[in-house]
């Protein structure tokens, strides 16, 4: 049985396909990953369609889009897949017609950010869908509320490498505890990363602005993205000195640069689509013992309140005393909370890999 993992753009911004490939790696699955490199950066891997798309990630057009869709189809015809793992209502919607008609209960859809099946017409055909799935995935519990109803497994960003090192272990047995940066407001400067995509220039604008030229805080935006070099050009002109930019890095070294911040910010502005998510920071903050700035209210602050693992805030108004706040507390029990929470989370990937391993063999 051979498998084709669909990504609706870059291999970069889609880290959460590993989920799959490391399920599929154990069980000796043959698959392949098909995408879009949308901005040429792309390590070659699997079948890519080479469409550049000049203005950004996110600059994709209608035009763009159709021949991302011919490539894809005219891919699995010459690969003769088996089974299909569709990423995103979009690529689902678009296939559907090969869907239905050739890969009917042959399919799984991962769902990852409400989009476009939220619009009238979109949304019956996104509930068909789901009904002729073999499987459907979902990324967080927030999106529950706003979906068709059908069965849906829940899927979160965690497992491989990281998991191993951070995750099943006690934190009170594991010598490896005390080796870790107990870091406190007394460790100056503390050090604030946002890392991936850099999108949202606004929220993200709100915490420079709360921490600018402050010489106990410095701020480090890793990753690329559509707001990225505004929020450098802006820094510049303002001259605010406590803000670095290091633009791409390979995914292999996304765990070296969490480890060395002290807080994750994943700050997010007040729409539907963030406020429903869990995001890849989400659980870095999470396996690397890290706390998060997040935004109340939402799926990501609910769970930061809920367990003690973050700052959940409304804006940025106080956020230097909040954070250092947050960091005088026992740090020994917050690693736990963290592992407390990940262990939930553990028992929902084993449904998701179970469901998986059934899918590839059948």
């Amino acid at each position: 049985m051979k498998t084709a993992l669909i990504l609706p753009g870059s291999l970069w911004y889609a880290p959460y396909v590993r989920i799959y490939t490391r399920q599929l790696d154990r069980l000796e699955a043959d698959y392949a990953i098909i995408s879009w490199n949308r901005e040429g950066d792309d390590h070659a891997e699997g079948f890519q369609y080479q469409e550049r798309c000049p203005q950004g990630h996110g600059s994709a057009s209608l035009s763009a889009y159709r021949g991302y869709i011919k490539y894809i189809k005219q891919t699995i015809k010459n690969e003769d897949f088996d089974h299909l793992i569709v990423f995103g209502p979009q690529m689902t919607c678009l296939l559907a017609p090969m869907l239905l008609r050739r890969y009917r209960h042959r399919y799984i859809i991962d769902y990852r950010d409400l989009s476009i099946e939220q619009r009238p017409g979109f949304r019956q055909l996104f509930a068909l869908m789901l009904r002729f799935s073999c499987a459907n995935v979902v990324s967080s519990p927030g999106f529950l509320p706003h979906l068709p109803k059908a069965e849906y497994i829940l899927s979160h960003n965690i497992g491989g490498e990281r998991w191993e090192v951070k995750g099943e272990r006690s934190p009170s047995s594991d010598s490896t505890v005390s080796n870790l940066p107990h870091l406190t407001p007394h460790s100056s400067p503390l050090k604030v990363l946002t890392i991936g995509a850099i999108r949202d220039l606004e929220a993200n604008m709100e915490v420079v602005k709360a921490l600018a030229n402050r010489e106990d805080i410095i701020m480090q935006f890793v990753g690329k993205g559509s707001a990225a070099s505004k929020i450098e050009e802006y820094c510049r002109e303002h001259d605010i000195r406590n803000v670095t930019f290091t633009g791409f890095y390979e995914k292999k070294d996304e765990a070296q640069y969490v480890e060395q911040c002290t807080v994750m910010n994943i700050f997010y502005p007040r729409v539907i689509t963030h406020d429903t998510a869990l995001s890849n920071r989400f659980y870095l903050s999470l396996q690397h013992h890290k706390p998060m700035i997040v935004t109340r209210g939402t799926t990501q602050g609910d769970y930061a309140e809920r367990y003690g693992v973050g700052i959940a805030v409304d804006d940025c108004h106080n956020l230097a005393d909040d954070i250092l706040t947050f960091l005088t507390q026992d740090h020994a029990a917050y690693e736990k909370r963290c592992d407390d929470l990940l262990a939930q989370f553990m028992e929902d990937q084993k449904r998701f890999e179970a469901a998986i391993k059934q899918f590839a063999n059948s």
